[in-house]
C-alpha cells in the first residue's frame, strides 16, 4: 500500500513539475544551479545512485553552460531540479508516516 501511494505520488509530482517547468523564475544556467545547490544542502534522504544521477546532470549542465549551449545546459538542469523535488516531496512523505 505504501508503494502504490508513493508511485502515486511520484507520478503526480513528475505531471505537475512538467507543467511548471516551462515558467520556472530562474532562467539561467546560474540561477538553476544556485537552485539546485539549495535543494541538495536541505540533506534530503535520496540513494547513491539518486545523489551521482544528480551531480553527473549539474556537471555537464555547467560544462554545456560554459560551451554557450544554454538550452541544453537548463535541459539538465531542469531535470536535475525536478528529480530533487520529488526526492524532497518524497522526504517529506515518509517522515509524516
Amino acid at each position: 500500500m505504501k508503494s502504490k501511494l508513493l508511485a502515486l505520488l511520484l507520478i503526480m509530482l513528475l505531471a505537475v513539475a512538467g507543467c511548471s517547468s516551462s515558467g520556472s523564475k530562474s532562467n539561467t544556467p546560474e540561477d538553476k544551479t544556485a537552485t539546485i545547490n539549495s535543494l541538495m544542502s536541505k540533506g534530503y534522504e535520496m540513494s547513491q545512485n539518486q545523489r551521482d544521477t544528480i551531480n553527473q546532470l549539474t556537471a555537464d549542465g555547467k560544462e554545456l553552460a560554459a560551451q554557450g549551449k544554454t538550452a541544453e545546459a537548463n535541459k539538465l538542469l531542469d531535470e536535475a531540479i525536478n528529480m530533487l523535488e520529488v526526492i524532497a516531496e518524497t522526504d517529506r512523505f515518509n517522515k509524516s508516516e
